[in-house]
């Protein structure tokens, strides 16, 4: 009967531990059970932001493609407003060179009509007459001359 008994109260003992350590894998247990739900809880709300960025991301694309063919809009009229811009300045430094040119022109011409002899008395007070009427315009046109010349300067100033 001893070892009955010697095994008897080794069983208990060994139930006693595993009582004692089914106690404890259950708490576990618990613990995991409830962190589970909480996993599932944190995979749903990472799932519901994932969808929500994506349609951020349809969202944002949508947007980019409109602001990109508003963009290209805007590209191809700032083009269109360099090539007439271009086109003027050359058109405009044409122009301003003609004026310039015809400037010198008149200003070589007005120290030549100053300085042309005096007419001869052959023909009597028509040839005064005659010359006489360049001479006088040639005394107006460099006031005229000198004002388009102002202006003229005062272009090609803002130009450089």
């Amino acid at each position: 009967m001893t070892t009955t008994l010697i095994s008897d109260i080794t069983v208990a003992f060994l139930l006693i531990a595993t009582i004692g350590y089914v106690a404890v894998l259950n708490r576990r247990l618990g613990v995991l059970r409830e962190d589970r739900a909480k996993l599932e809880e944190l995979i749903k709300g990472l799932n519901i932001a994932s969808s929500n960025a994506q349609a951020g991301i349809a969202g944002l694309r949508q947007a980019t493609e409109e602001v990109g063919r508003d963009l290209e809009k805007e590209l191809a009229a700032g083009r269109s407003l360099r090539d007439d811009l271009h086109y003027l300045i050359e058109r405009g430094g044409s122009t301003a060179d003609r004026l310039e040119g015809t400037i010198r022109a008149r200003r070589e011409e007005a120290p030549r009509v100053a300085e042309m002899p005096a007419p001869r008395a052959s023909a009597g007070g028509k040839v005064a007459q005659l010359h006489a009427a360049p001479d006088t315009q040639a005394q107006d046109r460099p006031s005229q001359i000198s004002r388009a010349e102002r202006e003229l300067l005062r272009a090609l100033g803002g130009r450089r």
